[in-house]
């Protein structure tokens, strides 16, 4: 009842009380009243606090979840789906006819589906003869049989559905995908101004249809979806019956055949669990749908996202990537997870396709969201750079990308990198933000040095590049496998998985034999260096292979968010999730443990591809020269000297103001006239 007003639970007590016509309960006790559905919604219209088109819809959708402890999810949905259609089919007449309404319902789904394609099993199998009365209310409390199919598919999780739940994406994804396929214009480039829409994977069509509704009412459409599911192929059927084509028509396969023609293809690639997915896999199935486009053609493809990863050139993966990009790849998007909610720990990406050699400058749009969630407004400025990048009559003077970077191909093949977008600046940002920059530091240093006016000055020496030049960038995973040289310059080592119960507070009695613990919780700063502690000896019976840190270690963890801290003093445990970055005898020339972990937690642009690496081998890192490295970490060590005795001065204050205003609480301590000095 709440849910259906849109209110907390204790609103409903409330009103019962203060109402005097107010539903009375008709089943149940005090303890758990049952009220007529019907009467309380007219209530709540009666009073204004809901409309008819609203709290019908929604009271028919409360309707149908309890249907699910007289149906399995399957047949279920199979009926319900199956008689919203064929009343769709029959004029939108009404399916309750009465006594002998299941027989008549069954010899017109015979008419109506006379090659069986997708309702008359499912009609023939119906028993229940109160059903198509339910449907009926559904149909008109949803405004049409389009709506009523719909308002079903939305329910498909309540309904128990998980084989229809299993691959749904998020609404915003669904969105994306449409829009980056500018249907319209595809539309009216087509020598039949016809949208031909194409899904292999199609499920339950849900890309097809709303790919289809970002088209003007003019555009006629043929849709075509290829199910490799019976059940699905007859559920998709119905779907697409019941919806408005604009004067198309569609076509639903059950083969495994590609179906060519289409002029855009939109589609997720089937899922894999994690053990038996394979990036070669589903690079494979990217190539089979890139050698179905011909010029004019664009896809839309969701791939998993470690399509968009690191992989040694040489490998097939590799080959594989570095072959397709040059040939068809306009844009990838990396993505944040959870965007398939039944799956929340499979993480995608989006691939854009195309064929017109109108489009190919040699560079490729790469962007990168994960760091922040898919909303309308992301989806938005993420259609505007890859739409209008992609359109022949692109100007890059007239459009400053928002999230998308433009990358030459010649990078990406000949490295394999990631696919993640890298910023270089362009003239305007040059002519205004650098020097900005330069002013901004001056202006901290005055701050600073009149803030504390009694210590020596503190000169950053930052000054503007006359001819700026981005310094080489490589992963962790190069940097700690030797990359083509084969030199580690960094370690990459493992935390260790510690039981909560072992983890100690600093002031536990055991904790002068501890080792200090330094795991997620310090990274974040939710808990001080220190804090938490664990006995040696416990570490040693249970934790034989853990290994302590050593100095100037660089800790680093990507959950629950990017950070890094250094480990001065070593012998520490680290925690995992955290992981230890040792800096080798090789890598000192180009780090210290300052500099990494300041290049590890560098802020990042505000604009453009701001992204938060799903895991620290992908984490990329410039290499600065020697001279370079030298001067910051001499910069660093002084911010860290001021930075530590500021919060001993905090420290100290605070406890100062405690103690005072506790002993003057207690009357343990007074406060003199003498004068501070």
């Amino acid at each position: 009842m709440a849910d259906l007003a849109g209110v907390e639970r204790p609103v409903i007590s409330t009103w019962a009380r203060r109402h005097p016509d107010f539903p009375k309960p008709v089943v149940g006790d005090h303890r758990h009243p049952l009220f007529d559905a019907r009467e309380f919604a007219d209530w709540l219209i009666t009073t204004g606090r809901g409309t008819r088109k609203d709290i019908d819809g929604d009271l028919q959708s409360y309707t149908l979840t309890r249907l699910t402890a007289e149906f399995a999810p399957q047949p279920l949905v199979a009926h319900l789906t199956s008689l919203i259609c064929l009343r769709h089919l029959n004029d939108d007449e009404p399916l309750d006819a009465g006594a002998e309404a299941l027989s008549h319902l069954i010899r017109l789904g015979m008419h109506l589906d006379p090659a069986n394609t997708m309702l008359q099993n499912e009609i023939a199998s119906l028993s229940a003869e109160w059903l198509p009365a339910q449907v009926d209310d559904l149909i008109e409390a949803s405004w049409g049989t389009t709506n009523a199919f719909e308002r079903v598919m939305d329910l498909r999780e309540r309904l128990g559905a998980t084989d229809l739940t299993a691959v749904r994406l998020d609404s915003e994804l669904v969105r994306l995908i449409a829009l980056l396929t500018d249907a319209v214009t595809v539309a009216d480039r087509d020598p039949e101004a016809t949208a031909h829409i194409y899904d292999p994977y199609a499920g339950v069509g849900d890309l097809l249809i709303t790919t289809a509704a970002t088209l003007r009412e003019d555009q006629p459409v043929h849709l075509t979806a290829r199910c490799g599911d019976g059940y699905l192929a007859r559920l998709t059927r119905r779907r697409l019956t019941v919806h408005d084509l604009h004067d198309g028509g569609f076509a639903v396969h059950s083969d495994q055949a590609d179906h060519p023609g289409a002029n855009i293809i939109v589609t997720q690639l089937p899922y894999r669990p994690a053990e038996e997915r394979s990036a070669v896999e589903s690079l494979k199935l990217l190539d089979d749908i890139a050698v179905q486009l011909h010029p004019g053609t664009v896809a839309v493809v969701v791939a998993p996202a470690d399509t968009t990863g690191t992989f040694d050139p040489y490998s097939e993966a590799g080959r594989l990537r570095a072959d397709l990009i040059p040939g068809v790849v306009k844009a990838v998007i990396r993505l944040p997870g959870g965007l398939v909610p039944y799956r929340p720990g499979y993480e995608v990406s989006v691939w854009v396709l195309g064929a017109d050699h109108k489009s190919h400058r040699g560079e490729v749009l790469l962007a990168d969201v994960t760091d922040r969630p898919l909303t309308h407004a992301v989806v938005d400025a993420l259609i505007t750079d890859i739409v209008t990048w992609s359109r022949p009559d692109y100007n890059p003077r007239a459009h400053a990308h928002i999230h998308a970077i433009r990358t030459p191909m010649k990078s990406l093949v000949s490295e394999a990198r990631p696919l993640t977008p890298r910023h270089q600046l362009t003239e305007l940002e040059f002519s205004h933000d650098v020097p900005e920059r330069v002013a901004r530091a001056l202006d901290l240093e005055r701050i600073l040095q009149e803030a504390r006016p009694d210590r020596p000055q503190l000169p950053s020496h930052v000054e503007l590049v006359p001819s700026p030049s981005l310094p080489p960038v490589t992963t962790i995973h190069e940097l700690t496998r030797g990359g083509r040289q084969r030199i580690n310059l960094l370690s990459l080592r493992k935390g260790t998985r510690i039981h909560t119960e072992h983890v100690n507070a600093a002031k536990h009695p055991h904790s002068s034999s501890s080792a200090m613990v330094i795991g997620a919780p310090e990274l974040t700063g939710r808990s001080a260096p220190g804090d938490r502690r664990i006995d040696r000896i416990a570490l040693t019976a249970n934790y034989p292979s853990a290994q302590l840190s050593q100095p100037g270690d660089v800790i680093i963890t990507t959950a629950p968010e990017p950070a890094a801290l250094i480990d001065h003093e070593g012998h520490s445990v680290v925690q995992y999730p955290a992981r230890v970055l040792r800096i080798t005898e090789h890598g000192s020339r180009r780090f210290t443990p300052r500099v990494l972990a300041a290049l590890l937690t560098r802020t990042p642009r505000v604009q453009g591809a701001i992204r938060a690496v799903q895991r620290i081998e992908e984490i990329r890192l410039p290499l600065l020269s020697e001279e370079a490295v030298e001067r910051l970490d001499r910069l660093l060590a002084e911010l860290d000297n001021r930075r530590q005795a500021i919060h001993r001065e905090r420290t100290a204050l605070d406890e100062l103001q405690q103690l005072a205003t506790q002993g003057l609480t207690d009357g343990t301590l007074t406060l003199t006239e003498n004068t501070i000095h």
